[in-house]
């Protein structure tokens, strides 16, 4: 979702100075997190409350951050 939502925020927002690095930050974090995913043993990690608390605020963040800029 963050990949899309990264992607569809430098689709609109080109013609603004720093949509670029904005937009890329966004889809970065959401291929940090796909990435993580699908590396063997990770769900171990992955699956730690304190770790998913964390890496939920980081999201939701990330996709108020694509709303509202």
């Amino acid at each position: 979702m963050l990949i899309a939502l990264g992607l569809i925020n430098w689709t609109y927002q080109s013609s603004e100075p720093g949509a670029t690095a904005s937009s890329l930050a966004i889809i970065i974090i959401g291929a940090v997190q796909l990435g993580f995913t699908f590396m063997p043993g990770a769900e171990k990690f992955l699956t730690q409350s304190f770790l998913k608390f964390s890496l939920w605020i980081v999201s939701v963040a990330a996709v108020i951050f694509a709303i509202i800029n």
